[in-house]
């Protein structure tokens, strides 16, 4: 977000993340300098021209931190912009964020990717919010087509996130076994870091099912768009309780994949008519077999990836549209 802002502003950035790694004893103290910090930039920018506050929205006790700046840039008379990203603090009304709501007051306006967030989160602290509505489509551009050479002898299923059992991979790996079992034309390829006991079941299902299972690791830059290239169907079985509109999905359909997901949060307005939405709590593995049985590994799919590349270019540049647009709100 800050690199499309920076594209059309001035931009002053204060990184407030944790650290990690050996740090990672320290992570408050440290987080806690860094917010400080960014509070200090507020204020010599203060008289800077039509300046606004920008900043993502945390959860759970990163609420505090997101509060503190909150506080400040308003006591500087700043106009603030709280980007949302998750539903932590919506599913479950937050005292720290009807602190929130209270110390921004009217001149504080809220983003979020889609408008199931948004209502959801009036309903949850029962006010109206000044608001606007940016897809994470905005972050994520369109691959180029490209007449590549494929495996039409086989579907190809893909999976990417960082592996776990709330991110889907043990369903993944349930509808890979249950398509060997019913000698259905697929493959599957499996990416992303995963931890010691998720790898023990990746290695357990590749043992069980051979060259039809075929796991990458982690993958980044050119080896991800790749991946995406080579798959038919992105399939996406999370679980996440803080999911909200996940970018993996967007870069599937930038790819032209046709996508399988169930039906959390901001999902449902992530997919369109290519894509298959599952209802939560429904039978995931059987619905989606019964889905791709009915897609053949044959030249059309070509046809469908770029109507998929196609129908996506319009969403991206209706999103980027939208982050231009934002900074017109009515006073």
């Amino acid at each position: 977000m800050i690199v499309l802002l920076s594209e059309i502003n001035s931009v002053t950035v204060c990184n407030v993340a944790p650290p990690t790694g050996k740090l990672s004893l320290l992570k408050h103290p440290i987080k806690f300098c860094r917010v400080l910090g960014a509070c200090l930039q507020l204020f010599r920018d203060r008289t800077h021209g039509n300046r606004i506050c920008y900043l993502a929205c945390e959860g759970g006790p990163g609420l505090i931190y997101t509060s503190l700046i909150v506080l400040f840039a308003r006591l500087l008379a700043y106009p603030v912009y709280l980007h949302h990203h998750g539903f932590s603090y919506i599913d479950r009304p937050r005292l720290l964020m009807r602190s929130i709501l209270t110390l921004g007051g009217r001149r504080l306006r809220h983003i979020f990717p889609c408008d199931i967030m948004r209502d959801d989160f009036t309903d949850t602290y029962g006010r109206r919010t000044r608001s606007s509505l940016i897809s994470n489509a905005a972050f994520v551009a369109a691959q180029e087509e490209r007449d590549e050479p494929k495996d039409r002898t086989h579907l190809v299923i893909g999976m990417l996130s960082n592996l776990s059992r709330d991110k889907g991979l043990d369903t993944f790996l349930d509808l890979a076994r249950q398509a060997q079992n019913e000698s259905l034309p697929i493959r599957a390829i499996l990416a992303g870091p995963a931890g010691p006991g998720e790898r023990a079941a990746i290695e357990a299902a590749a043992a069980e099912l051979g060259d039809t299972l075929d796991y990458r690791g982690p993958l980044y830059d050119a080896a991800r768009a790749a991946f995406y290239r080579e798959v038919d169907v992105f399939v996406f079985a999370t679980a996440h309780g803080n999911e909200a509109q996940p970018l993996v999905i967007f870069e599937a359909k930038a790819a032209g994949n046709a996508v399988i997901s169930c039906d959390r949060f901001c999902i449902r307005k992530q997919l369109d008519e290519s894509d298959l939405l599952i209802p939560a709590g429904g039978e995931f593995v059987a619905t989606a077999l019964a889905w791709l049985s009915a897609m053949s590994p044959e030249p059309v799919l070509e046809a469908r990836r770029k109507a998929i590349q196609q129908a996506y270019k319009t969403r991206h540049a209706k999103a980027r549209a939208a982050i231009n647009s934002l900074l017109n709100f009515d006073e």
